[in-house]
């Protein structure tokens, strides 16, 4: 009897547990930025990737060593920024990066920090943070840089004092009144700027008080004419 027992139980079939996917390794949201790191200071590198990683809207899918080891990232990542740091203008580690770039099958951004002197924007750079930047500079740029705009650093900085802060504006009622000649509504300059929309609703009704402008629409006509319209950012094609 306890041999036809035996001989009727079916042997048990043996499965191997799936594989539990590593947090932040899933395949980013399309909304979200994907961006590849690369530097020659690995603790650079980490260090970025960790005051990226902290927003939800940005990704950071890898970092790598500039110069050839950008091509197999980009190949891999696909990343929509890359952040290039502490590799300055006549470096051959940034040419080989651009050139890169530039044959790579997707459409990657590139943000320079610590560059120097900034490298041309038709070699694919949309824009250049100086070593200075703040971590909150860094995520607007970033963003800014994801959505398709070229940032010129410093464009209200230096001798010359743009024609609205004469007219009374902040350097950020500035900031704001650029971004809204350039399109974006309020919560898009809330993100670009690091701000909350309620901040950036603010700032909006301040300049156009001081302007004594009626609305948006003549906001932007006052941007251009002030040369804060045409100079800060610019759509990429």
């Amino acid at each position: 009897m306890r041999r036809q027992v035996i001989e009727a139980v079916e042997p048990l079939e043996f499965h191997r547990p799936a594989l539990r996917s590593l947090p932040g390794a899933e395949e980013p949201h399309a909304d979200v930025a994907k961006v590849l790191v690369a530097g020659p200071d690995v603790l650079a590198r980490r260090g970025i990737a960790a005051v990226l990683g902290t927003h939800l809207d940005i990704a950071v899918v890898g970092d790598c060593e500039p110069g050839a080891a950008v091509r197999r990232a980009i190949s891999r990542y696909w990343p929509d920024v890359l952040l290039l740091h502490g590799v300055r203008e006549g470096d051959a580690e940034l040419e080989a990066t651009l050139v890169a770039v530039r044959h790579a099958r997707c459409t990657t951004r590139v943000l320079t920090v610590g560059a120097g002197q900034a490298p041309r924007f038709d070699d694919g750079v949309c824009g250049a943070l100086p070593l200075s930047a703040t971590p909150e500079q860094l995520v607007a740029a970033v963003r800014m840089a994801a959505a398709g705009y070229v940032m010129i650093s410093g464009a209200l900085h230096g001798d010359e004092v743009p024609a609205a802060v004469r007219d009374g504006l902040t350097r950020r009622e500035c900031e704001v009144l650029a971004l809204i000649a350039r399109g974006l509504s309020n919560a898009e300059i809330a993100l670009a700027l690091t701000l909350s929309e309620h901040t950036v609703k603010s700032h909006v009704q301040n300049l156009l008080g001081k302007l004594k402008l009626r609305n948006r629409v003549h906001a932007v006509i006052y941007a251009f004419e002030a040369g804060l319209g045409s100079r800060p950012l610019t759509p990429l094609v």
